[in-house]
């Protein structure tokens, strides 16, 4: 093998010494092939570190991705019936109010209350209650000796949340030491 440096020990005739310079010029040579290749190394290294940092940074926010979409879905599932049970809860007034007078429309406000609630939705509880602004709207203030101030004494319209979300408040009349 030719290429190869040899280790034999030489006269140091000149054929040897211009053999040995050639020897020499291969091995810089080869130091700077080395030096570059290093480099390349260290450039290769650094973009597989970058490629994997911009993964993890994609991973991480598909995840965010899929655990926001999975939440909207699942808060569109809960709330999508919220428009029709909007527009039933005028319904469920007038059997409320008949089934004051006829057992046949009690069986019947029981049974579509009863249908909403298997829904998510629930009447808000006013009278004799604490006057909370977040669930009840005051349509009038009554002079009270009974009452504490402050206290819901009477329910004009019963206010409904759906899965804790106030979808309708209820209009009370609140009391005032007079």
């Amino acid at each position: 093998m030719a290429d190869e440096p040899s280790d034999e020990i030489t006269d140091g005739s000149e054929e040897d010494r211009g053999a040995a310079s050639a020897e020499g010029a291969s091995e810089e040579i080869s130091m700077d092939e080395l030096v570059k290749l290093r480099q390349e190394l260290e450039e290769a290294k650094r973009l597989a570190d970058e490629r994997l940092e911009q993964l993890l940074r994609c991973t991480a926010e598909l995840d965010n991705v899929i655990k926001r979409n999975t939440r909207e879905r699942e808060e569109f599932a809960r709330f999508a019936s919220e428009t029709i049970i909007k527009k039933l809860l005028v319904f469920l007034d007038s059997l409320e109010q008949a089934a004051k007078h006829d057992d046949g429309s009690r069986a019947l406000y029981d049974q579509l209350l009863d249908i909403l609630r298997s829904e998510g939705l629930e009447p808000i509880e006013a009278v004799g209650k604490r006057f909370d602004p977040f669930v009840h709207e005051a349509m009038m203030q009554v002079e009270s000796q009974e009452a504490e101030d402050g206290i819901v004494v009477q329910e004009f319209q019963k206010g409904y949340m759906l899965h804790s979300k106030v979808i309708r408040t209820s209009k009370v009349a609140v009391a005032k030491r007079g």
